[in-house]
């Protein structure tokens, strides 16, 4: 995601959507707290980095491990206060974990990404 603006407030980038899922199953969501992936856990989440610009990614999105907070969507994942005109890129990682007892599916998720100008 490259996001820039002129808006005298800058700009926050927020997501929204679902975790995992497939039919009734679902994959659960990390949570609010950045956590590390667990192999033979459930989990899903994302993680963002930022590079160039003045952007900067919010906790708990912003540290090696992995967040999805379904329970506060829109969640805000990142923000530039400056209104520079100067583009920030971002880049998103996914985790998706499986335990033993995770129901088999076809998993899949919609995620929407929104840059709100501060004005």
């Amino acid at each position: 995601i490259a996001a820039s603006t002129n808006a005298s407030s800058g700009y926050f980038i927020t997501v929204n959507g679902a975790t995992l899922i497939s039919g009734a199953n679902t994959i659960t969501a990390i949570g609010s707290s950045n956590t590390i992936s667990s192999v033979g856990s459930e989990q899903f989440g994302l993680r963002m980095s930022a590079s160039g610009g003045n952007g900067a990614v919010t906790s708990p999105y912003a540290a090696s491990g992995f967040a999805f907070d379904t329970g506060s969507f829109p969640d805000q994942l990142a923000s530039d206060a400056d209104g520079d005109d100067v583009t920030t890129t971002y880049s998103l990682r996914y985790l998706g974990n499986i335990s033993g007892t995770t129901e088999a599916g076809s998993y899949s998720s919609t995620l929407t990404y929104i840059i709100t100008a501060g004005f």
